[in-house]
């Protein structure tokens, strides 16, 4: 997968932690190692954003066009590493609430404007009106953002966050992208006006977004001369289209993967941070007692959900993903191996000899092995005795379910990536009752971590805590995303995050 080529300098400096990250250089500015003149790639995308605007929408999708053309102070890369981006670098307090950034040289956004601190300030102030309040999301513990100078800006925070710099290094480039504040009077919904490698040419909603190289782009130029996306829902127009070479590349679903076949394509099947799991209402009776808890953790085998319901293509996850090499293994996990006798036996200890009767909310058809996979859920609890009623929703009404925790005991969930990986464990106030003193007791201690090696530590632990405690969720997988592309093709290596930013090492 494309790393920068910093990689070797960020690994020197690792060592001093979070106190202070600088980059030894920046990549030559205007595009070291440039592409092909004259070739052009297209991809099909089955969703089309609803706005390109990176502040104003919080689907999932929509960021695969963001991260072409917008980009952070910090980059996470493939490996997981959070390297500098739009800054050299920065440095933290002693008492680790401010966090001091310096900014790259020569950077220029698409529009000509140079960027420089007002910019980054504008772009976090823009942030904290966004309709969702994403700022509250990705930034809990933020209090502003100010200018120390041209090329130095300064993140004040009301409380240490081990998590902020991951969050700042998002490659799906939600909530960090740097706007410039020149562009406040432009149309950003169907605008991009960035600092990346691709500059916008044109676009047409819901149809295609076309892109060519930023020829002045500061870090390494893109492999191809333009980037053409076309939006398609339809994925058998997909398929007929990569296999009659108008376009490159798709990201076919299970189904369709296995019908690309021959030498003339790759298909590739890649394991991602986006996680399917189990929403417990522990604000009713009996789901907050903890062996009825235990005993519903202890229903489920996640091979078999993965192997019946994505035919492999998804693989048991605990509450971080697997994809994280120091996360605690699934197999290791407290009450993460079937065993529906002691599932039985705890329900019976906690007065319910004869099982417990409740129904489970979920989005009828989200992909295509969510109605397999609660069948399979659905015969599983019943074997520990669970009577399970199924209920099919339209995503509308799914939403409004859990917002109101009287209809439903257990709800089907699924989460994308994050960047930050404390989100996976983090509780949700409003879906779950009151956080355990014990688990709350590790959180402080893991946000208040004073290196990346401790964060991680301490993110393990409430981990593994809730797996014990079984609180509020039940993590069940980690699912698969498949890549099909012309055999020709190089650089197609999709990092675990799905960012599409791998698609400026694209060449044919």
């Amino acid at each position: 997968m494309s790393v920068l080529s910093r990689s070797a300098c960020v690994a020197a400096v690792a060592a001093i932690g979070l106190a202070s990250f600088t980059a030894c250089s920046p990549p030559d500015a205007g595009g070291s190692g440039g592409g092909d003149a004259g070739t052009a790639i297209t991809v099909a995308e089955t969703t089309a954003p609803s706005s390109l605007d990176p502040q104003r929408s919080g689907l999932f999708a929509d960021r695969f066009a963001w991260q072409l053309s917008y980009e952070c102070l910090m980059a996470t890369q493939p490996d997981g590493t959070v390297e500098p981006a739009l800054a050299t670098g920065y440095e933290l307090s002693d008492d680790r609430t401010e966090y001091t950034f310096t900014l790259q040289d020569g950077v220029t956004f698409h529009n000509g404007d140079t960027l420089d601190a007002d910019d980054v300030v504008y772009s976090f102030e823009r942030l904290a009106e966004s309709p969702e309040r994403f700022d509250k999301e990705l930034f809990p513990t933020l209090d502003h953002a100010e200018k120390v100078d041209d090329s130095t800006v300064k993140f004040v925070l009301s409380s240490p966050d081990a998590g902020f710099v991951n969050n700042m290094g998002s490659p799906l480039v939600w909530g960090c992208s740097i706007m410039s504040e020149s562009s406040k009077d432009a149309n950003l919904a169907t605008e991009m006006i960035g600092t990346g490698p691709w500059k916008q040419v044109a676009y047409e909603p819901e149809t295609s977004l076309e892109l060519e190289r930023n020829a002045d782009y500061w870090g390494d130029a893109t492999k191809s001369d333009k980037l053409t996306v076309l939006y398609m829902p339809n994925m058998g127009t997909q398929v007929s289209n990569l296999k009659a070479g108008k376009v490159d590349i798709i990201f076919p679903d299970q189904g369709s993967a296995k019908g690309i076949t021959g030498d003339d394509f790759t298909v590739e099947n890649v394991h991602t941070d986006s996680t399917i799991f189990l929403q417990i209402n522990n604000t009713k009776e009996p789901f907050d007692d903890p062996k009825v808890l235990q005993a519903m953790a202890l229903a489920f085998d996640r091979q078999e959900l993965a192997d019946q319901a994505y035919g492999g293509a998804a693989q048991p996850s605990g509450y971080l993903p697997p994809s994280l090499a120091w996360a605690p293994k699934v197999e290791d996990l407290p009450n993460y191996t079937q065993d529906t006798e002691r599932a039985r036996k705890l329900l019976a200890e906690a007065g319910h000899p004869d099982g417990i009767d409740l129904n489970l909310v979920y989005i009828n058809g989200y992909d295509p092995g969510t109605n397999d996979l609660l069948a399979v859920m659905q015969k599983q609890l019943s074997d520990a005795g669970f009577n399970v009623e199924l209920e099919p929703l339209e995503a509308a009404a799914w939403s409004d379910y859990r917002g109101d925790l009287s209809k439903y005991e257990l709800s089907w969930n699924a989460q994308s990536y994050y960047a930050n990986p404390y989100q996976y464990v983090a509780p949700v106030p409003g879906r779950q009752g009151e956080v355990p003193a014990s688990l709350q007791k590790l959180i402080d201690e893991a946000l208040a971590a004073d290196s990346e090696e401790a964060y991680q530590e301490g993110l393990s632990a409430v981990a593994k805590h809730e797996a014990e405690l079984v609180y509020p969720t039940l993590t069940l997988l980690a699912t698969d995303m498949f890549v099909a592309h012309g055999a020709s093709l190089t650089g197609v290596e999709v990092p675990s995050s799905q960012s599409r930013t791998f698609l400026s090492q694209v060449s044919k």
